[in-house]
């Protein structure tokens, strides 16, 4: 069944150059999509267009069905479509768990509400509070709860702006380099967690990635960008062995095991 997400000849000039070029595709249902590139091909700004927080020159992005096309970010996420960043974008003085907090009332911008009703201030708070343990459960920070985010190591920051994000309430999360920065050990952790949010939250992923042994390991299917035209579309294995994608990357070993 197809996904969420549908983008049609989408379109980035800056000035002359195209920094997305005619790109259209579709996600899948309970989909972990892969966008792979080299450095330039386009693949934050097209993360960028989708959200809104650039404006698109030509092309159309529907949502659930929805022409979302030249929304404000804003109006994006309340629908549903919530982002993650290359670096660990918390807030350092504030706890774990009011980082988590800050997701959720994120969630909630835009949507009606009186701040001067003290039921639904009361209702608030408890929905924010159950909703913060279940996510630090989620992503296994619970013992780091009361700790100021910026004790926490880079890795496990970047794992707390995954969590600021599922506060937000996704059914579409983009991931923008979710391993960059990351060793070995934190990188796989991360593939797993992204394979959870798919397999036990529900909720489709789009990730853009450099870490191919990651891409490869996590992804359903994987999107290939260069110079902001889509040249390839396929499994995994099909991507690895398309004489295209090795071209583009210039000679570097695809063949991941």
């Amino acid at each position: 069944m197809s996904g969420l997400l549908e983008a049609k000849g989408l379109v980035k000039r800056f000035g002359g150059l195209s920094a997305v070029d005619d790109v259209s595709f579709s996600t899948g249902e309970r989909e972990i999509l892969g966008v792979i590139g080299p450095n330039g091909a386009g693949k934050s700004t097209l993360f960028n267009l989708i959200t809104g927080t650039i404006p698109i020159t030509a092309g159309t992005v529907h949502f659930d069905g929805k022409d979302i096309t030249g929304l404000k970010p804003e109006q994006v996420a309340n629908l549903g479509i919530v982002r993650t960043f290359q670096a660990a974008t918390v807030f350092t003085e504030k706890t774990v768990q009011e980082n988590i907090r800050i997701g959720y009332q994120f969630n909630q911008l835009g949507r009606p509400t009186s701040l001067f009703n003290r039921r639904r201030v009361k209702e608030f708070r408890r929905k924010a509070e159950s909703l913060v343990t279940e996510v630090l459960d989620f992503v296994q920070l619970t013992s780091y709860r009361d700790r100021a985010a910026g004790e926490l190591s880079y890795g496990r920051q970047k794992v707390l702006g995954v969590a600021m994000a599922l506060a937000a309430g996704p059914r579409q999360l983009l991931m923008d380099e979710p391993a960059a920065g990351l060793n070995a050990v934190e990188t796989e952790r991360m593939g797993q967690l992204i394979k959870l949010i798919r397999d036990v939250k529900g909720i489709d992923v789009v990730l853009v990635e450099h870490d191919m042994a990651m891409v490869t390991s996590v992804c359903d299917r994987i999107l290939v960008i260069d110079r902001g035209r889509l040249i390839a579309e396929g499994s995994p294995e099909e991507i690895q062995q398309n004489p295209d994608v090795i071209e583009a990357y210039l000679g570097v070993d695809l063949e991941l095991d």
